[in-house]
């Protein structure tokens, strides 16, 4: 990867960090679910994602890789949400890649997914 693409997604996810206060993770991994960059508030441990393992990336990434099979019958997937016991987690497709979002269960899922999709679609590559 070049040091112009490093740098990016570097901005990137400092960047959503800031968009909401209940923001506490990003990455951004390749469509095969391996991590290319990631920024966690401090403080924040759950989830970790230096602890993640490509089997997990993986998961987190099937629903948007498996969805994008049939934008031609239902549109393309925006998002994928889901609640964990102490965080949400949300999924979005960026390019070739897809952006891991974990926040409070303070958010709004809805209004939170919206927020983040529009700073998403005024990124470009």
């Amino acid at each position: 990867m070049n040091t112009t693409k490093t740098v990016k997604f570097d901005q990137i996810c400092k960047s959503m960090l800031n968009i909401d206060r209940n923001v506490r993770s990003v990455a951004i991994m390749d469509r095969n679910g391996r991590l290319i960059h990631s920024e966690t508030h401090r403080g924040f441990t759950q989830p970790s994602f230096d602890k993640w393992n490509n089997v997990h990336y993986m998961e987190c990434t099937f629903d948007i890789s498996l969805g994008a099979k049939f934008d031609d019958l239902y549109g393309p997937i925006r998002y994928h949400h889901s609640g964990h016991d102490d965080f949400m987690m949300f999924s979005f497709p960026y390019h070739k890649n897809i952006i891991i979002v974990t926040s409070t269960k303070k958010v709004s899922p809805i209004a939170f997914a919206t927020k983040i999709s529009k700073f998403i679609n005024g990124v470009t590559v």
